[in-house]
């Protein structure tokens, strides 16, 4: 009897741990959500890998940011569809995101938009950019490079 409480405490606490280091893993505290900004560039690299997606685009002062997006699984079923394949090393691409809080050159991605104007959506938890995404095209001919500029320039609260 001894035996089997020790089982099952045992049990209880590989579950416990189990489901903190997954919470944690899918922690999106480190984007600023309440932060769109719009980058364009060249993509660097995409890689289409688990459990995130993770896109590099070199901009035109020559820095590289990194994008973390969703994973695999999901982004095959979206419409339009992403693949291994979808963005090639020197495509031109804009990408919406929200950055990093602790000010490095990334973030999470919310939109990437490729030269021909296919509007695509990578994104996980951690940028609701793609809540806009029909909007974000418009704010994007109109200059606007920050939600808070389409926001100040739309007169949206």
């Amino acid at each position: 009897m001894k035996k089997q409480y020790l089982a099952l405490a045992l049990a209880a606490a590989i579950g416990a741990a189990s489901a903190t280091a997954a919470f944690a893993h899918h922690s999106f505290s480190m984007f600023n959500p309440d932060v769109e900004i719009v980058l364009k560039g060249k993509v660097a690299r995409w890689a289409f890998t688990s459990p995130h997606t993770f896109m590099m685009l070199q901009t035109e002062d020559g820095k590289v940011w990194a994008f973390e997006g969703s994973a695999p699984p999901g982004l095959l079923t979206r419409n339009p569809s992403m693949k291994g394949d979808t963005f090639k090393e020197g495509d031109e691409i804009t990408v919406v995101m929200c950055p990093l809080r602790d000010g490095r050159n990334g973030g999470a991605s919310g939109l990437f938009i490729t030269a021909d104007g296919t509007v695509y959506n990578p994104a996980d938890a951690g940028c609701r950019a793609n809540q806009r995404a029909a909007e974000w095209p418009t704010w994007i001919e109109k200059g606007y490079m920050s939600l808070e500029e389409a926001k100040k320039g739309e007169g949206i609260q």
